[in-house]
């Protein structure tokens, strides 16, 4: 575990004293690993072309309910 702490320490620029060596030590011993979501989708110029179409000039806050629904149908 030494070499994996020492890597962690060099690859975060962090110096290599008993007391980094101690926090990531401890680190590398919890068990809490986190489940992460999947990273944010952003809408595409063809997408945001369409709800411009779609839009037709019904006002900002029909643009804003379109562009929102969009996105939550990406990133769902």
């Amino acid at each position: 575990m030494s070499d994996v702490i020492g890597q962690l320490l060099q690859d975060n620029n962090m110096p290599d004293t008993p007391t980094a060596r101690a926090i990531y030590r401890k680190m590398l011993e919890r068990d809490d690993t986190q489940v992460y979501r999947k990273p944010w989708v952003g809408l595409t110029d063809e997408e945001y072309q369409q709800i411009l179409i779609q839009h037709d000039g019904a006002g900002l806050l029909a643009f804003y309910n379109l562009v929102e629904t969009k996105l939550k149908e990406k990133n769902i």
